[in-house]
């Protein structure tokens, strides 16, 4: 019995060690916002176990940075947890383009999975089940296997920037980090099309209703852009 038990589990420890090797290069990536957010949290007066428990809790690296930069603005509870769930909705797409992949799970292992989705675990091991090498014996353990170095640097780096930041002088403001780093990844993928023409109309529509109670007006750009963008992307395809 014991030999048929270590067969049947070394595909999915295979499985895992080898999505393990193809994620553990995304640590280097992943590290300097860590170590941004946790210097941000700090500086915005979290403490330890408020910094820490987000990051363990809602492991999402872009929300959270958001979540900082609107929370030191005063933005409302509401306005919060909205424009959480719309930056994360692409996981909602993501689970439903992968699951066929990884295929039927128990419900605690569907939640185990859900709780690691990140744009790195699912870009790797989509790139590998749609590749023409072999697929993992297990891929439900490979893509937990490429999930967790990004899991892992997230936690380490936030705590990492949280202890550095008590050692930074409050005259460098490294809460301004924070929206540095979106300018920084926003710009360069603003090209032409609907992606500029969503970004405009969110801008826009961002400073003309400034003055709306509970900064509602951030949440009302971020549907304009959207709009926006889906709108000229159908008008571009239609038109060709």
């Amino acid at each position: 019995m014991e030999i048929s038990a270590r067969r049947t589990d070394r595909p999915g420890r295979d499985s895992f060690l080898r999505g393990l090797a193809a994620g553990s290069p995304i640590m280097a990536g992943v590290a300097p916002f860590g170590l941004i957010y946790g210097a941000a949290a700090l500086t915005l007066g979290l403490s330890p176990g408020q910094a820490l428990g987000m990051s363990l809790t809602i492991f999402a690296g872009s929300s959270q940075l958001v979540f900082l930069d609107l929370w030191g603005q005063g933005v409302s509870t509401l306005a919060l947890i909205l424009t959480g769930l719309v930056i994360n909705l692409r996981m909602a797409m993501y689970s439903a383009s992968i699951a066929p992949y990884l295929g039927p799970q128990r419900p605690l292992k569907a939640l185990v999975g859900a709780y690691f989705l990140t744009d790195e675990g699912y870009g790797i091991s989509m790139g590998r089940f749609l590749s023409h090498r072999p697929k993992p014996a297990s891929p439900f353990y490979f893509y937990l296997g490429a999930a967790l170095p990004t899991w892992l640097s997230w936690q380490i780096c936030s705590l990492a920037g949280y202890l550095a930041g008590a050692m930074v002088p409050e005259s460098w403001s490294l809460d301004m980090a924070v929206p540095l780093v979106f300018l920084a990844l926003l710009i360069p993928m603003l090209t032409r099309g609907p992606k500029l023409i969503a970004a405009l109309a969110a801008m826009v529509v961002a400073v003309t209703a400034a003055r709306l109670p509970m900064n509602l007006g951030l949440i009302l750009a971020i549907f304009i852009g959207i709009a926006a963008g889906l709108f000229s992307g159908r008008s571009r395809r239609g038109a060709s």
